[in-house]
């Protein structure tokens, strides 16, 4: 006994558990006062004439007073600047105002339990249990205000109902007799299981941070040998490599961050092996690791090397729930003599990594001068977009989205366009980007938007607009709010609206992504998933964001009439889309063959240069106006 009422005591010494259990508390107790109000006034409306007034209509007002204020208390004061001290001292209080009302109550209950007809006390029995069992509930998270609780609440039922006469109040008194200990074993499993997990957390909370704080010192100690080797002949620098994990992210999504850890544990073992002691092995940060190759290496031994590290990333991984495979992408700045510092390598050896990703291939790439070209346009274009006047230079185009069995044109996908006084016409695949790395992303978004708003306005009321979101965008609850005011302001459909993003998007936070897109489509906004087929788990993010649309990428397409395995893949998402009851948009297609075999295979809809490219606004209406028309004179002859 002593041990389990030391077990349920407030632990004074554990100030994390006293803030957990403060915190769960502080939820749960306006419920209780609300229960207890609302349940007590009930059961003295229905015996204001059947007992006096002061039982039937003082106490339970005053009691009822008294809940209120302390439910007030709560909500403004009980809140506010609370330590863990303070957490204690609350909870002391509360297990002792918990004993007097219990009491208070108990004994106004059984009070009027005299008064009135067999339906009235059995209201006060309802009471007793009732409400008794949902303030214990309430007070959970408090183990010894529910203990204190549920002894007196049971012990009033059991005196007052066991010489009743009334065998069924007899029986629920023997019931409730032998209730008491049950539900104290309760309390106590709860509170423990609540102890665990709370402990749980904290254990975790600390490996993330001995995690962290292991990246930080391995990615500090990794530019500090960088700083040495140049500072120790800056005429030579050192030759630099960055090699990340393709589809690591699924490893931790399934088998969980311990079989994570193994992975990237076992990776290092591995990239430490092949280099020797004169390279330099560090993990950056994820599933990141920053290699300095060993400097009497030549650029072919590296380069064989790099291809060593990758190919010993594609060995199986042992794991307690089986094996897995990864991929890995190597990306090396081996620099002609000159001038550096370890931000320039390191910058270059991540800019070589990023090509190779973009192309889908693991693999190795050396930095280049193309890439070097390609380097310095992007830092123009972030200056550019930095200079704050690129608004006006900004615009969209429209390239028609028809649907294939009637040639009709249903919407057009909003693209834009950067003519830049300065460079020309920047491709999107250049400025998008940049956009999102100088945090500009949000302002041209909403230019641009407001632009695709001006549209909707004047194309028919008919035809949807398809607008492109960035993954900053649908991880950004400031800019999706501004969006969804613009669209009210313009008085434009909701309906008529469709926002397209990519998995990419949902990787980098799929909670935020997973709330920003819930509320787009509570406003009416569908949602397209664009490029589908090229991420790692786009099946279980259908599932769970419910698109609307699925948008075939064009690699896929593109190969369509060439590739059986193009082919069978589109056929695969085409049924997808119709047993899902969603559409199906077909990108790049360039040919009529490759129309009418996605037709063939079940596509709803199709765009691409064998209908149309991207046009200004005024073509683009045209173009479905002939479209439309074109089709009526189809349906004319066939009728």
């Amino acid at each position: 006994m002593k041990n389990f009422l030391a077990s349920l005591q407030l632990q004074k010494d554990n100030p994390t558990l006293l803030m957990a259990q403060f915190r769960a508390l502080s939820s749960q107790i306006p419920i209780l006062y609300v229960l207890l109000v609302i349940n007590s006034l009930a059961v003295a409306i229905t015996h204001l004439k059947s007992a006096p007034l002061w039982l039937s209509l003082y106490i339970p007002v005053a009691l009822s007073v008294l809940c209120v204020f302390r439910l007030c208390w709560w909500e403004i004061r009980g809140k506010v600047n609370v330590t863990a001290e303070r957490a204690y001292r609350l909870m002391k209080i509360t297990i002792s105002s918990a004993g007097i009302l219990t009491i208070a109550f108990g004994s106004w209950a059984i009070a009027l339990y005299q008064y009135g007809d067999a339906s009235q006390q059995g209201q006060i029995a309802y009471f007793l249990v009732v409400t008794g069992i949902s303030c214990i509930f309430c007070l959970m998270h408090l183990p010894m205000a529910a203990a204190l609780t549920t002894v007196i609440t049971f012990s009033a039922m059991v005196a007052t109902f066991m010489f009743s006469g009334n065998p069924v109040f007899v029986a629920t008194a023997v019931s409730g007799l032998f209730l008491i200990l049950p539900f104290l074993r309760v309390i106590n499993s709860y509170f423990q299981n609540f102890v665990g997990l709370v402990q749980l957390t904290e254990e975790l909370k600390q490996k993330q941070a001995e995690a962290e704080e292991l990246n930080l010192a391995n990615r500090r100690s990794f530019f500090l040998s960088l700083e040495k080797r140049l500072q120790k002949d800056p005429s030579a620098p050192p030759v630099l490599g960055i090699l990340d994990l393709d589809g690591f992210k699924p490893v931790n999504d399934v088998f969980g961050h311990a079989a994570g850890d193994l992975v990237l544990k076992e990776t290092a073992r591995r990239f430490t092996a092949l280099l020797g002691e004169e390279g330099i092995v560090s993990r950056l940060g994820g599933d990141e690791f920053g290699i300095i190759f060993p400097c009497s290496m030549t650029r072919q031994a590296i380069a064989d090397l790099g291809q060593a590290l990758c190919a010993a990333v594609r060995d199986p991984y042992e794991i307690p729930d089986g094996s897995v495979r990864v991929f890995g992408s190597c990306g090396i700045v081996y620099s002609e003599i000159g001038t550096y510092t370890a931000e320039d390598l390191y910058e270059k050896a991540d800019f070589a990594l990023y090509q190779v990703k973009s192309k889908r291939s693991s693999g190795v790439e050396f930095f280049s001068a193309e890439h070097e070209k390609i380097l310095t346009q992007r830092h123009l274009i972030e200056l550019e977009l930095q200079a704050n006047d690129f608004a006006s230079e900004l615009k969209l185009e429209y390239q028609p989205i028809v649907e294939l069995k009637s040639g009709r044109v249903v919407g057009y996908e909003a693209l834009a366009r950067w003519d830049s006084a300065r460079f020309g016409r920047i491709s999107p695949d250049a400025f998008i980007p940049a956009a999102e790395r100088t945090a500009v992303i949000g302002r041209l978004t909403r230019i641009l938007f407001a632009r695709a708003l001006e549209a909707l306005a004047i194309i028919p009321h008919h035809l949807r607009l398809s607008f492109n979101l960035s993954a900053r965008d649908i991880c950004d609850h400031e800019t999706s709010m501004a969006l969804l005011g613009m669209i009210t302001r313009s008085g434009i459909d909701p309906r008529r609206i469709e926002f397209e993003i990519t998995e990419t998007a949902l990787l980098s936070d799929f909670d935020t992504a997973d709330q920003v897109i819930s509320m787009l489509r509570a406003a009416g906004i569908s949602i397209a998933l664009d490029d589908f087929g090229t991420g790692y788990s786009s099946l279980s993010h259908i599932h769970r964001l419910g698109f609307d649309k699925l948008k075939i990428d064009k690699a896929f397409v593109m190969n369509f009439d060439r590739d059986a395995r193009c082919m069978n893949i589109t056929r695969s998402v085409a049924n997808l889309c119709q047993n899902l009851g969603i559409a199906s948009v077909a990108e790049g297609v360039e040919s009529e063959a490759i129309a009418e075999g996605l037709k063939a295979v079940g596509v709803r809809l199709a765009q691409g240069y064998h209908f149309a490219r991207p046009l200004p606004l005024e073509l683009a209406i045209d173009y479905a106006a002939r479209c439309e028309a074109a089709a009526s004179a189809r349906n004319s002859l066939s009728a």
